[in-house]
Protein backbone atom coordinates (compact mmCIF):
# COMPACT_ATOMS: atom_id res chain seq x y z
CA UNK A 1 0.00 0.00 0.00
CA UNK A 2 1.66 3.44 -1.11
CA UNK A 3 1.29 6.30 2.08
CA UNK A 4 1.09 10.01 1.40
CA UNK A 5 2.61 13.30 3.25
CA UNK A 6 3.02 16.25 1.75
CA UNK A 7 5.50 18.88 3.55
CA UNK A 8 5.86 22.72 3.36
CA UNK A 9 9.24 24.09 5.07
CA UNK A 10 8.44 27.54 7.26
CA UNK A 11 11.78 29.29 7.31
CA UNK A 12 13.23 32.38 10.15
CA UNK A 13 14.55 35.07 9.53
CA UNK A 14 17.96 33.91 7.99
CA UNK A 15 16.22 31.18 5.51
CA UNK A 16 17.46 28.58 7.73
CA UNK A 17 14.67 25.76 7.97
CA UNK A 18 12.59 26.20 11.05
CA UNK A 19 9.92 23.59 10.97
CA UNK A 20 7.66 21.84 8.01
CA UNK A 21 4.06 21.91 7.96
CA UNK A 22 2.84 18.34 7.44
CA UNK A 23 0.17 18.50 5.00
CA UNK A 24 -2.38 14.77 4.11
CA UNK A 25 -2.19 13.84 0.81
CA UNK A 26 -4.34 10.70 -0.76
CA UNK A 27 -1.93 10.19 -3.34
CA UNK A 28 0.43 12.00 -6.03
CA UNK A 29 -1.79 14.87 -6.98
CA UNK A 30 -0.29 17.89 -4.89
CA UNK A 31 -3.70 19.44 -3.25
CA UNK A 32 -6.33 18.53 -0.30
CA UNK A 33 -8.86 16.69 -0.96
CA UNK A 34 -12.11 18.68 0.32
CA UNK A 35 -14.27 15.55 0.87
CA UNK A 36 -12.06 14.52 3.38
CA UNK A 37 -13.08 15.59 6.21
CA UNK A 38 -10.39 16.92 8.21
CA UNK A 39 -10.36 14.76 11.71
CA UNK A 40 -9.76 11.81 8.98
CA UNK A 41 -6.96 13.49 6.98
CA UNK A 42 -5.12 13.92 10.56
CA UNK A 43 -5.77 10.68 11.63
CA UNK A 44 -4.17 9.12 8.54
CA UNK A 45 -1.61 11.93 8.44
CA UNK A 46 -0.26 11.07 12.09
CA UNK A 47 0.29 7.36 11.09
CA UNK A 48 1.77 7.70 8.14
CA UNK A 49 4.09 10.46 8.86
CA UNK A 50 4.81 8.31 12.32
CA UNK A 51 4.93 4.61 11.03
CA UNK A 52 5.86 5.06 7.68
CA UNK A 53 8.08 7.56 7.03
CA UNK A 54 9.09 8.42 10.66
CA UNK A 55 8.70 12.11 12.44
CA UNK A 56 12.46 12.59 12.49
CA UNK A 57 12.93 11.67 8.22
CA UNK A 58 10.27 14.14 8.05
CA UNK A 59 11.43 16.92 9.99
CA UNK A 60 15.02 16.33 10.89
CA UNK A 61 16.02 18.60 13.57
CA UNK A 62 13.00 20.96 13.05
CA UNK A 63 9.31 20.61 13.96
CA UNK A 64 6.40 19.18 12.61
CA UNK A 65 3.39 21.55 12.34
CA UNK A 66 0.18 18.89 12.46
CA UNK A 67 -3.58 20.37 11.96
CA UNK A 68 -5.93 19.22 14.85
CA UNK A 69 -9.48 19.66 14.84
CA UNK A 70 -11.72 20.15 18.29
CA UNK A 71 -12.62 16.53 18.13
CA UNK A 72 -8.22 14.63 18.16
CA UNK A 73 -7.76 17.51 21.04
CA UNK A 74 -10.68 17.23 23.18
CA UNK A 75 -9.24 13.41 22.72
CA UNK A 76 -5.93 14.38 23.83
CA UNK A 77 -4.67 13.20 20.85
CA UNK A 78 -1.59 15.30 20.34
CA UNK A 79 -0.45 13.60 24.27
CA UNK A 80 0.51 10.89 22.20
CA UNK A 81 3.21 12.66 20.44
CA UNK A 82 6.58 14.29 21.57
CA UNK A 83 6.16 17.65 22.97
CA UNK A 84 9.82 18.39 21.52
CA UNK A 85 8.95 17.52 17.56
CA UNK A 86 5.27 18.77 17.03
CA UNK A 87 3.24 21.54 17.18
CA UNK A 88 -0.51 21.39 17.31
CA UNK A 89 -1.82 23.75 14.77
CA UNK A 90 -5.44 25.04 15.28
CA UNK A 91 -7.98 25.29 12.53
CA UNK A 92 -9.61 28.47 12.15
CA UNK A 93 -13.00 27.04 12.24
CA UNK A 94 -13.08 25.69 15.87
CA UNK A 95 -15.64 27.15 17.79
CA UNK A 96 -13.85 26.82 21.35
CA UNK A 97 -16.04 25.38 24.96
CA UNK A 98 -14.74 24.89 28.28
CA UNK A 99 -13.93 21.45 27.47
CA UNK A 100 -11.70 22.39 24.53
CA UNK A 101 -9.69 25.01 26.41
CA UNK A 102 -9.30 22.99 29.41
CA UNK A 103 -7.54 20.52 27.21
CA UNK A 104 -5.78 23.49 25.22
CA UNK A 105 -4.67 24.39 28.98
CA UNK A 106 -3.42 20.95 29.48
CA UNK A 107 -1.64 20.91 26.35
CA UNK A 108 0.20 23.52 27.01
CA UNK A 109 0.87 22.49 31.10
CA UNK A 110 2.55 19.43 29.46
CA UNK A 111 4.58 21.46 26.91
CA UNK A 112 3.67 21.85 23.68
CA UNK A 113 3.27 24.82 21.23
CA UNK A 114 0.44 26.46 19.99
CA UNK A 115 -0.26 27.83 16.98
CA UNK A 116 -3.62 29.44 15.37
CA UNK A 117 -3.41 28.74 11.66
CA UNK A 118 -5.07 31.08 8.60
CA UNK A 119 -5.35 34.26 11.32
CA UNK A 120 -7.64 37.35 10.20
CA UNK A 121 -7.90 40.62 11.53
CA UNK A 122 -11.85 39.72 11.62
CA UNK A 123 -11.25 36.40 14.07
CA UNK A 124 -13.30 36.65 17.33
CA UNK A 125 -11.97 33.85 19.79
CA UNK A 126 -9.26 35.78 21.47
CA UNK A 127 -8.99 33.41 24.25
CA UNK A 128 -7.55 30.89 21.56
CA UNK A 129 -4.85 33.13 20.43
CA UNK A 130 -3.76 34.10 23.87
CA UNK A 131 -2.86 30.31 24.50
CA UNK A 132 -1.48 30.34 21.32
CA UNK A 133 2.43 30.72 20.91
CA UNK A 134 2.42 31.62 16.90
CA UNK A 135 -0.03 33.32 14.81
CA UNK A 136 0.01 32.34 11.45
CA UNK A 137 -1.34 35.00 9.60
CA UNK A 138 -2.90 34.78 6.03
CA UNK A 139 -1.05 37.16 3.85
CA UNK A 140 -4.17 36.17 0.90
CA UNK A 141 -7.10 37.23 3.38
CA UNK A 142 -5.63 40.50 5.15
CA UNK A 143 -4.64 43.49 3.91
CA UNK A 144 -1.54 45.43 4.53
CA UNK A 145 -3.12 47.69 6.86
CA UNK A 146 -5.02 44.59 8.78
CA UNK A 147 -1.82 42.77 9.13
CA UNK A 148 0.08 46.21 10.26
CA UNK A 149 -2.79 46.60 13.07
CA UNK A 150 -2.61 42.35 13.73
CA UNK A 151 1.19 42.93 14.40
CA UNK A 152 0.90 46.22 16.74
CA UNK A 153 -2.05 44.03 18.70
CA UNK A 154 -0.18 40.51 19.32
CA UNK A 155 3.58 41.00 18.70
CA UNK A 156 3.72 43.08 22.18
CA UNK A 157 2.31 40.15 23.92
CA UNK A 158 5.41 37.16 22.94
CA UNK A 159 3.47 35.70 20.28
CA UNK A 160 5.57 34.76 17.60
CA UNK A 161 4.28 36.02 14.48
CA UNK A 162 4.34 34.00 10.94
CA UNK A 163 3.72 35.41 7.51
CA UNK A 164 1.71 32.50 5.66
CA UNK A 165 1.25 32.56 1.62
CA UNK A 166 3.80 34.15 1.28
CA UNK A 167 3.70 34.78 -2.80
CA UNK A 168 6.44 37.14 -3.67
CA UNK A 169 9.71 38.70 -2.78
CA UNK A 170 8.79 41.64 -2.16
CA UNK A 171 5.73 40.38 0.42
CA UNK A 172 8.81 38.50 2.25
CA UNK A 173 10.99 41.78 2.15
CA UNK A 174 7.82 43.49 3.23
CA UNK A 175 7.02 40.79 6.01
CA UNK A 176 10.28 41.25 7.57
CA UNK A 177 10.05 45.13 8.20
CA UNK A 178 6.66 44.84 9.78
CA UNK A 179 8.01 42.65 12.43
CA UNK A 180 7.35 38.55 10.89
CA UNK A 181 9.94 36.23 12.14
CA UNK A 182 8.60 33.04 10.45
CA UNK A 183 7.80 32.57 6.96
CA UNK A 184 6.00 30.02 4.76
CA UNK A 185 4.64 30.25 1.05
CA UNK A 186 4.70 30.19 -2.37
CA UNK A 187 7.62 31.99 -2.85
CA UNK A 188 9.88 29.94 -0.79
CA UNK A 189 8.22 26.35 -1.39
CA UNK A 190 5.26 24.88 -2.50
CA UNK A 191 4.59 21.39 -0.52
CA UNK A 192 6.53 18.59 -1.64
CA UNK A 193 5.09 14.76 -1.66
CA UNK A 194 6.61 12.45 0.13
CA UNK A 195 5.77 8.08 -0.68
CA UNK A 196 6.23 5.44 0.89
CA UNK A 197 4.94 2.03 1.50
CA UNK A 198 2.78 1.63 4.33
CA UNK A 199 2.87 -1.84 6.32
CA UNK A 200 -1.17 -3.33 7.08
CA UNK A 201 -1.44 -5.36 10.33
CA UNK A 202 -4.18 -7.95 9.84
CA UNK A 203 -7.57 -7.12 10.53
CA UNK A 204 -8.33 -10.21 12.56
CA UNK A 205 -5.80 -8.87 15.11
CA UNK A 206 -7.54 -5.81 15.70
CA UNK A 207 -10.70 -7.35 16.01
CA UNK A 208 -9.16 -9.45 18.84
CA UNK A 209 -7.44 -6.33 20.75
CA UNK A 210 -11.09 -4.77 20.23
CA UNK A 211 -12.62 -7.65 22.27
CA UNK A 212 -9.73 -7.09 25.49
CA UNK A 213 -9.92 -3.29 25.62
CA UNK A 214 -13.60 -4.06 25.69
CA UNK A 215 -13.45 -5.83 29.35
CA UNK A 216 -13.72 -4.17 32.67
CA UNK A 217 -10.16 -4.42 32.96
CA UNK A 218 -8.23 -5.10 30.08
CA UNK A 219 -5.13 -7.66 30.22
CA UNK A 220 -1.57 -6.32 29.18
CA UNK A 221 -0.34 -9.79 29.12
CA UNK A 222 -3.11 -10.70 26.60
CA UNK A 223 -2.59 -7.65 24.29
CA UNK A 224 0.61 -7.51 24.43
CA UNK A 225 0.08 -11.40 23.41
CA UNK A 226 -1.99 -10.11 20.49
CA UNK A 227 0.55 -7.63 19.24
CA UNK A 228 3.87 -9.94 19.40
CA UNK A 229 2.03 -11.97 16.84
CA UNK A 230 2.00 -9.09 14.09
CA UNK A 231 4.92 -7.55 13.15
CA UNK A 232 2.57 -4.57 11.57
CA UNK A 233 1.41 -3.61 15.12
CA UNK A 234 4.34 -4.59 16.97
CA UNK A 235 6.47 -1.88 14.61
CA UNK A 236 3.95 0.15 15.27
CA UNK A 237 3.67 0.51 18.81
CA UNK A 238 7.20 0.66 19.64
CA UNK A 239 7.30 3.33 16.92
CA UNK A 240 4.48 5.24 19.34
CA UNK A 241 6.61 4.27 22.28
CA UNK A 242 9.75 6.14 21.03
CA UNK A 243 7.95 9.25 19.44
CA UNK A 244 6.69 9.78 23.12
CA UNK A 245 9.51 8.92 25.56
CA UNK A 246 13.20 9.12 24.93
CA UNK A 247 15.09 6.39 22.82
CA UNK A 248 17.36 5.96 26.11
CA UNK A 249 14.37 3.38 27.51
CA UNK A 250 14.94 0.32 26.39
CA UNK A 251 12.07 -1.91 25.75
CA UNK A 252 12.21 -5.06 26.99
CA UNK A 253 9.36 -6.54 25.65
CA UNK A 254 5.69 -5.54 24.28
CA UNK A 255 4.27 -5.41 27.53
CA UNK A 256 6.92 -3.45 28.99
CA UNK A 257 6.20 -0.93 25.85
CA UNK A 258 2.35 -1.02 27.16
CA UNK A 259 2.83 -0.65 30.74
CA UNK A 260 5.53 2.95 29.73
CA UNK A 261 2.52 3.60 27.32
CA UNK A 262 -0.71 2.94 29.39
CA UNK A 263 -4.10 1.79 28.49
CA UNK A 264 -5.47 4.88 28.07
CA UNK A 265 -3.10 6.45 25.66
CA UNK A 266 -2.91 3.00 23.70
CA UNK A 267 -6.58 3.38 23.23
CA UNK A 268 -6.58 6.60 21.65
CA UNK A 269 -3.83 5.20 19.53
CA UNK A 270 -5.87 2.30 19.00
CA UNK A 271 -8.93 4.19 17.54
CA UNK A 272 -6.65 5.46 14.68
CA UNK A 273 -4.76 2.51 13.64
CA UNK A 274 -7.94 0.45 13.56
CA UNK A 275 -9.67 3.41 11.51
CA UNK A 276 -7.02 2.89 9.08
CA UNK A 277 -6.63 -0.43 8.78
CA UNK A 278 -10.12 -2.02 8.92
CA UNK A 279 -12.01 1.47 6.96
CA UNK A 280 -10.24 1.55 3.88
CA UNK A 281 -12.23 1.95 0.94
CA UNK A 282 -14.92 0.89 2.66
CA UNK A 283 -18.61 3.17 3.31
CA UNK A 284 -18.42 4.98 6.02
CA UNK A 285 -22.11 4.11 7.41
CA UNK A 286 -20.77 0.44 7.75
CA UNK A 287 -18.79 1.86 10.99
CA UNK A 288 -21.28 4.02 11.90
CA UNK A 289 -24.06 1.28 11.82
CA UNK A 290 -21.48 -1.11 14.08
CA UNK A 291 -21.25 1.81 16.56
CA UNK A 292 -24.96 2.55 16.84
CA UNK A 293 -25.25 -0.86 17.44
CA UNK A 294 -22.79 -1.58 20.06
CA UNK A 295 -24.12 1.15 21.98
CA UNK A 296 -27.29 0.44 21.95
CA UNK A 297 -26.99 -3.27 22.73
CA UNK A 298 -24.68 -1.97 25.74
CA UNK A 299 -27.73 0.30 26.68
CA UNK A 300 -29.82 -2.60 26.53
CA UNK A 301 -28.01 -4.78 28.61
CA UNK A 302 -27.48 -2.83 31.38
CA UNK A 303 -30.71 -2.14 31.94
CA UNK A 304 -32.07 -5.84 31.78
CA UNK A 305 -30.73 -8.92 33.38
CA UNK A 306 -28.34 -8.55 31.42
CA UNK A 307 -25.99 -6.02 33.43
CA UNK A 308 -22.92 -8.09 33.82
CA UNK A 309 -22.30 -8.62 30.24
CA UNK A 310 -22.79 -5.33 29.16
CA UNK A 311 -19.11 -5.08 27.59
CA UNK A 312 -19.82 -8.81 25.62
CA UNK A 313 -23.53 -7.23 24.45
CA UNK A 314 -21.36 -4.01 23.08
CA UNK A 315 -18.90 -6.51 21.40
CA UNK A 316 -21.39 -8.08 19.53
CA UNK A 317 -22.79 -4.80 17.88
CA UNK A 318 -19.18 -3.60 17.02
CA UNK A 319 -18.50 -7.09 15.40
CA UNK A 320 -21.60 -7.09 13.55
CA UNK A 321 -20.73 -5.50 10.04
CA UNK A 322 -17.19 -7.65 10.42
CA UNK A 323 -18.46 -9.73 7.72
CA UNK A 324 -18.67 -6.80 5.65
CA UNK A 325 -15.75 -5.15 6.23
CA UNK A 326 -13.87 -7.96 5.27
CA UNK A 327 -15.78 -9.08 2.55
CA UNK A 328 -16.06 -12.78 4.47
CA UNK A 329 -19.38 -14.70 5.51
CA UNK A 330 -19.86 -14.46 9.03
CA UNK A 331 -19.30 -18.11 9.97
CA UNK A 332 -16.00 -17.98 8.03
CA UNK A 333 -14.48 -14.70 10.00
CA UNK A 334 -16.16 -15.98 13.52
CA UNK A 335 -14.39 -19.15 13.07
CA UNK A 336 -10.93 -17.57 12.98
CA UNK A 337 -11.59 -15.34 16.39
CA UNK A 338 -11.25 -16.16 20.20
CA UNK A 339 -15.08 -15.50 21.14
CA UNK A 340 -17.44 -17.09 23.49
CA UNK A 341 -19.90 -19.09 22.22
CA UNK A 342 -22.47 -16.68 23.63
CA UNK A 343 -21.39 -13.79 21.22
CA UNK A 344 -20.83 -16.36 18.03
CA UNK A 345 -24.15 -17.74 18.67
CA UNK A 346 -25.88 -14.21 18.67
CA UNK A 347 -23.62 -12.98 15.48
CA UNK A 348 -24.75 -16.35 13.74
CA UNK A 349 -28.67 -15.73 14.70
CA UNK A 350 -28.70 -18.59 16.53
CA UNK A 351 -30.06 -19.61 19.92
CA UNK A 352 -27.95 -18.20 23.46
CA UNK A 353 -28.00 -15.67 25.77
CA UNK A 354 -27.90 -12.57 23.89
CA UNK A 355 -30.26 -13.68 20.84
CA UNK A 356 -33.06 -11.94 21.52
CA UNK A 357 -31.21 -8.75 22.55
CA UNK A 358 -29.84 -8.66 19.17
CA UNK A 359 -33.01 -9.58 17.09
CA UNK A 360 -34.38 -6.19 18.93
CA UNK A 361 -31.68 -4.08 17.55
CA UNK A 362 -32.09 -5.41 14.46
CA UNK A 363 -35.58 -5.04 14.40
CA UNK A 364 -36.31 -1.89 15.72
CA UNK A 365 -33.09 -0.61 13.21
CA UNK A 366 -34.98 -1.77 10.05
CA UNK A 367 -38.45 -0.04 11.43
CA UNK A 368 -40.04 -3.59 12.68
CA UNK A 369 -41.88 -2.02 15.83
CA UNK A 370 -44.04 -4.56 16.61
CA UNK A 371 -41.41 -7.40 16.61
CA UNK A 372 -39.21 -5.24 18.17
CA UNK A 373 -41.56 -4.57 21.06
CA UNK A 374 -42.64 -8.07 21.59
CA UNK A 375 -39.05 -8.64 22.50
CA UNK A 376 -38.89 -5.68 24.59
CA UNK A 377 -41.79 -6.93 26.63
CA UNK A 378 -40.21 -10.49 27.07
CA UNK A 379 -36.38 -8.83 27.99
CA UNK A 380 -38.42 -6.06 30.93
CA UNK A 381 -38.02 -3.17 28.58
CA UNK A 382 -40.71 -0.80 27.35
CA UNK A 383 -40.96 0.68 24.03
CA UNK A 384 -40.64 4.13 25.01
CA UNK A 385 -36.79 3.29 26.68
CA UNK A 386 -36.08 1.09 23.74
CA UNK A 387 -36.86 4.41 21.58
CA UNK A 388 -34.79 6.40 24.00
CA UNK A 389 -31.84 4.36 23.74
CA UNK A 390 -31.85 4.06 20.45
CA UNK A 391 -31.51 7.54 19.92
CA UNK A 392 -28.80 8.30 22.27
CA UNK A 393 -26.99 4.78 20.32
CA UNK A 394 -27.02 6.87 17.65
CA UNK A 395 -26.01 10.39 19.23
CA UNK A 396 -22.89 8.80 20.76
CA UNK A 397 -22.30 6.62 17.28
CA UNK A 398 -21.84 10.59 15.61
CA UNK A 399 -19.63 11.57 17.80
CA UNK A 400 -17.44 8.63 18.33
CA UNK A 401 -17.59 8.20 14.65
CA UNK A 402 -16.17 11.97 14.50
CA UNK A 403 -13.27 11.13 16.39
CA UNK A 404 -12.30 7.80 14.96
CA UNK A 405 -12.47 9.64 11.48
CA UNK A 406 -9.27 9.86 12.94
CA UNK A 407 -9.43 6.95 13.39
Amino acid sequence: MEVFVARQPIFDLDYNVFAYELLYRQNENNFFDQSVESNVATSILLMNSYYTFGIDNLVGDGKAFINFDKHLIESEIPMLLDNSKIVVELLEDIVPNGKFLSKLNKLKDNGYTIAMDDYVETYIYDDLVELSDIIKIDFLANSKEAIIRIVKRWKPRGKRLLAEKVESQEEYEWAKKAGFELFQGYYFSKPTIMKGKGVNASPFQYIKIMEELSASEPDYKRISGIIETDVSLTYKLLKLVNSKFSSSKKIASIQHALSILGIDAFEKWFNLAMFQNLAAGKPSELLKVSMTRAKFMELIAVNTSLKTYANQAMLIGLLSVIDALLEKTMDLVLAELPLSDDIKSALLMLPGRFSRVYSLVLMFEKGEFEEALEIGKEIGISSLKTAEYYYEAVHWAEELFSFMQGD
